[in-house]
Formats: C-alpha cells, sequence, structure tokens
C-alpha cells in the first residue's frame, strides 16, 4: 500500500472512528440530560442503530460488484459528518434519526468499518491480509482513548454538548482524508492480484452463501458479541452496585480495555498469517469467555480493572483475524467487501441479540449471575470454533477448496 492510501484509509478510518470517544463515554447522558430522552428512549434508540447498522450488507455487496469502495465510503463518513452536526439542535424525530446515523455501531460507523477492512484486504501485499487489517484496526482504539480523554478535559469546561463541535470537524477531516484514497482498483485500474490467501482465478470457486462452515463460523461470531456486548451496558452498573467501586472505575475500565486492544490488533494480525487463522481465533474466543468468568467472580473493583485488558485484547484478536478468516473463506479478491460486511453484520446481530438476552435475566440473576449467563454462551462459541470451525490459511495449501467446505 503506497503512502498516500496510508494516509487516505488510515487516516479517514482513525477520524471517523474518533467520534466513538464520545459516543460511549458522554451520548446517553447526553441524549438523558439535555435532549430529555427516558432511559426506555435511549435503549430503543441504539437497538434502532445497531438494526440500522444493517445497512453495511447491501452497500458492501454493490461495492463489491461496481469493483469500488471509495465512493462508499466518502458517502457514509459525509452522512456521519452531517448526523454530527445536526445533534446539538435536532429533535424529536429528526433527533431520533441522527443518533441512529451517528452511535457507534449505527448505520454509518458499521458501513465505515465493513468498507474500511474490505479496502485495507483489497490493498494488501499478498499473503497480508491479516497484517494488513490489523494494521487498519490499530487506529481504532488510538482515536477513541485520545477522543475519550482530551474530551473528559474539554468536557468539564465547556459542557458535554460543547463536544459535539470539535467531533463534527474531526468527522470532516474524515473526509477529507478519505477522498485521497487512490488505488480503488475499478476503472483504468489492473485487477487485483489475488493474495496467497484467495484461490487462483482458474481454481476450485467458493460455494459463497452457501458454504455450510462458513454459516458456523457467523453464528460463533454472533456468540462471541452476544456474550461480548452487554458489558458496556452493565459492568459500571455491576462496579458501582454490586462492587462499591467508585464512579471513574469505569472509565479507567473503558481506556485500559482501548490500550490493550491496541497492543493486540498488529501482532494479531502477524500471527494470523505466519500460524493460521485457527489458533489466533481459538485464543480470542477463549479469552473472551474467560474474561466473562473472571467478572462473575470478581470481589472488588480494582479486580475488574486487572481483569479488563482481557476485553481489549479478545476483541483485537478478534476484529482482526475473523475477517481475515471471511476473507479466505470467500476466497475470491473480487468479494473482500462482502466479507467485511459478514463480520460486521454478526456484530451488529450478537450487539443486539446480547443486550436482549441480558435484559431478560438480569433482573432474577442479578448482574453477577448475567455475566455467569454470559460466560456460558462464550464457551458455547468457543468450542463452536474450536472443534466446527477449519482452518482456511495453511502453508502448504494457501487456498480452500470448494470440496473442503462440503
Amino acid at each position: 500500500m503506497n503512502l498516500r492510501n496510508r494516509f487516505g484509509l488510515y487516516g479517514s478510518y482513525f477520524f471517523g472512528m474518533a467520534g466513538i470517544g464520545f459516543t460511549l463515554p458522554y451520548l446517553p447522558a447526553y441524549l438523558k440530560e439535555t435532549k430529555g430522552y427516558s432511559d426506555q428512549d435511549i435503549a430503543l434508540v441504539f437497538v434502532l442503530s445497531a438494526v440500522a447498522g444493517l445497512v453495511q450488507f447491501p452497500l458492501g455487496l454493490w461495492s463489491d460488484k461496481l469493483g469500488r469502495r471509495k465512493p462508499f465510503l466518502v458517502a457514509a463518513l459525509a452522512v456521519l459528518a452531517g448526523a454530527t452536526l445536526v445533534l446539538p439542535w435536532a429533535g424529536g424525530l429528526l433527533l431520533g434519526v441522527a443518533v441512529v446515523l451517528f452511535a457507534e455501531n449505527g448505520a454509518c460507523r458499521a458501513t465505515v468499518e465493513s468498507l474500511a477492512g474490505a479496502e485495507a484486504a483489497h490493498l494488501a501485499e499478498p499473503g497480508q491480509v491479516g497484517r494488513a487489517i490489523g494494521a487498519l484496526r490499530f487506529w481504532r482504539p488510538v482515536s477513541i482513548v485520545l477522543t475519550a480523554l482530551l474530551g473528559g478535559v474539554l468536557a468539564k469546561q465547556f459542557g458535554v454538548a460543547w463536544l459535539l463541535g470539535p467531533v463534527a470537524v474531526l468527522q470532516g477531516l474524515a473526509v477529507v482524508a478519505a477522498l485521497a484514497i487512490t488505488d480503488d482498483r475499478g476503472g483504468k485500474h489492473p485487477d487485483p492480484t489475488p493474495s496467497a490467501d484467495a484461490e487462483p482465478a482458474d481454481g476450485p470457486k467458493s460455494l459463497g452463501l452457501k458454504d455450510a462452515k462458513l454459516w458456523v463460523f457467523i453464528a460463533a461470531m454472533v456468540l462471541f458479541h452476544v456474550g461480548n456486548a452487554p458489558g458496556g451496558m452493565y459492568l459500571g452498573l455491576y462496579l458501582q452496585g454490586d462492587l462499591a467501586a467508585p464512579k471513574d472505575y469505569m472509565s479507567f475500565a473503558f481506556v485500559v480495555s482501548m490500550v490493550a486492544w491496541m497492543g493486540a490488533v498488529r501482532p494479531a494480525g502477524r500471527l494470523a498469517d505466519a500460524l493460521g487463522r485457527k489458533p489466533v481465533l481459538i485464543a480470542a474466543w477463549t479469552i473472551m469467555t474467560v474474561r466473562l468468568v473472571l467478572i462473575a467472580v470478581a470481589q472488588a473493583g480494582w479486580q475488574i480493572l486487572l481483569i479488563q485488558p482481557l476485553d481489549g485484547l479478545g476483541q483485537g484478536l478478534f476484529a482482526v483475524t475473523a475477517a481475515a478468516w471471511v476473507t479466505d473463506r470467500l476466497a475470491d479478491p473480487k468479494r473482500v467487501g462482502e466479507a467485511q460486511v459478514l463480520v460486521g453484520c454478526a456484530l451488529v446481530g450478537g450487539s443486539a441479540l446480547g443486550p436482549a438476552l441480558a435484559g431478560l435475566v438480569v433482573g432474577d440473576l442479578g448482574y453477577r449471575g448475567t455475566f455467569w449467563v454470559l460466560a456460558g454462551v462464550g464457551a458455547v462459541a468457543t468450542l463452536i470454533v474450536t472443534f466446527l470451525v477449519p482452518e482456511t490459511k495453511t502453508a502448504d495449501a494457501p487456498a480452500v477448496t470448494a470440496e473442503e467446505k462440503v
């Protein structure tokens, strides 16, 4: 990947994801205290945001069909910037639409997440899909942590609502950076060179969405997020309620997790390329499950802070290696968009189902019991990955054949 494309792709992703540093710590409180949303309103709009994130699937398929991701990436970032500008003065239905577009897993960021990953895989050097995705994903926690930390300082002086102005500027810079991407492999550009992870053009064809093993892995990805997603809703309440921890512990837990994610993604890509995808996948699912068990048995808030690096480590390994696995499995350089949106839709689905499941049991089991249930979900998902998900990259057989997918 040349220097201009690194700036365009990594820069647009960095600035585009920076807004999550506002949505995670501040958006619910902003909606409740400034916009008058009730707890039920906030829950509803976040569910709608997750559902809206499914728009990434048709957009990803369309981008593959046209052989161009840059126009979709620029458009998604432009809509995101517009939604950020609208948020401070919008009300009623317009406010709800703006939140759906602005939210972490909403329509815009879900699309950017998938299409940026697809572009990284597309521009990767032969045999280095994992490294390329890892290099991209590294910038997500960096931008989130920087925005959250700087936002915390500025919010004390100017208020939370004021932060939306600088965040809107960052979203605008994401659009500018995306416009710098030049090698989109369309029009006058030559056809992409298949990587070592893809089948030769004249070899066996991928089964695509008819591949049973692909659907097994999608189920495992959904279960990963079913287990992992409710932590964002209940970990803070668990810290303050059951463990009587100071309020700022949640902020510390968030930063610790992001720093661990930052440190994990680049090594994850290198390991997935060198050792194969499956060992790293098993590690990601196992770490996620162990973290939930440790949270369920924790007796003090400081123990949660020691446990939280596992959250970033597991999610960092997942973010890189799951995308590389699906890219391998589809085995077609012209379907990298489809590969990324399958991972993204699994995230959206699990992020909607997980809180729904947790909401059904938390009243009867409490927060500790709920984390035990989620750990059970994680254990099932880990068994699926260990025994039912095949390797897609080996030293002597880089391409998976259609016969192996039966």
